[in-house]
C-alpha cells in the first residue's frame, strides 16, 4: 500500500488566502482614491482650481495655478493643468449673483467638500490690479466642467480679502476664498468649498417635516 501525503497546513491556509483575496478585491484602495469594489477605475476626489485673467463671466488664460481643493484628511493634490476647452457656466449658475451663502454661513446647508492652500509668487495689490478670477472645476478627469468661480475683486481689510465662489452649472459646489497678502511680493490663498444639500457625514441632508 502506497504511502497517503498530507499537504501540509500552511500550504492549504495560503490557497484559502489567495482565493479570498478575488472574492474581496477592490476593497482596499490608497489614500486619496476611491476603488470600486468592482475593480473599476480609481477615481481622484479633488477639485483642480486656478486663478485666471478675466472674470467668471469671461475667463482668460490660467495665471496661476492652485493646489486642487481636497477632501478634509486626503493628501493634498498637486495643482492640476487646465484644458481651456471647458463649460461656460449655464442661465442658473452665473457667477455673481447676490445673496447666496457662503462659508459659515453655508454650513446648515451643506457640507465641507474640501479645501486648498497655495502660496503665489503675486502680492494681493498686484492681483488686484487687473481683473483675476478663480475657478473650480469638477475633477481632473472632467476639468472641463466648471463648478464654482469668484471674481476677484473688493477692498482688503488688514491685508486680507475674502471673495465668494458661485455655483456653476447646477454643481451644487459653492464656498469662499480667502487672499492673505504675505508682505513679501506672495499672497497665500485659501479655498473652502461647501457641497450644497449634503449634512456633515457627506449624506443627504433631512428635509423638515411637512
Amino acid at each position: 500500500m502506497g504511502k497517503r501525503v498530507f499537504a501540509p497546513v500552511a500550504l492549504v491556509a495560503a490557497a484559502f488566502i489567495f482565493m479570498m483575496s478575488f472574492v474581496l478585491g477592490g476593497a482596499t484602495s490608497a489614500q486619496g482614491t476611491a476603488t470600486p469594489a468592482d475593480g473599476g477605475v480609481e477615481v481622484d476626489p479633488s477639485h483642480p482650481a486656478h486663478i485666471h485673467s478675466g472674470t467668471c463671466e469671461e475667463l482668460g488664460d490660467v495665471v496661476f495655478p492652485l493646489n486642487n481643493v481636497t477632501p478634509l484628511g486626503v493628501d493634498v493634490s498637486p495643482a492640476t493643468p487646465v484644458d481651456m476647452t471647458a463649460s461656460p457656466p449655464d442661465a442658473a449658475g452665473t457667477a455673481g449673483t447676490e445673496g447666496t451663502p457662503v462659508g459659515a454661513e453655508a454650513a446648515g446647508e451643506g457640507a465641507t467638500a474640501g479645501e486648498s492652500t497655495t502660496i503665489v509668487e503675486a502680492s494681493l495689490d498686484d492681483i488686484l490690479a487687473s481683473e483675476h478670477a478663480i475657478n473650480v472645476h469638477e475633477s481632473p478627469e472632467n476639468i472641463q466642467n466648471y463648478i464654482a468661480c469668484g471674481d476677484i475683486t473688493g477692498t482688503p481689510t488688514n491685508d486680507e480679502l475674502v471673495i465668494e465662489l458661485e455655483e456653476l452649472n447646477d454643481s451644487g459646489f459653492m464656498g469662499d476664498a480667502l487672499l492673505a497678502d504675505n508682505g513679501d511680493g506672495t499672497t497665500t490663498v485659501t479655498i473652502t468649498l461647501i457641497e450644497m444639500g449634503l449634512g456633515v457625514f457627506g449624506t443627504p441632508a433631512a428635509s423638515p417635516a411637512g
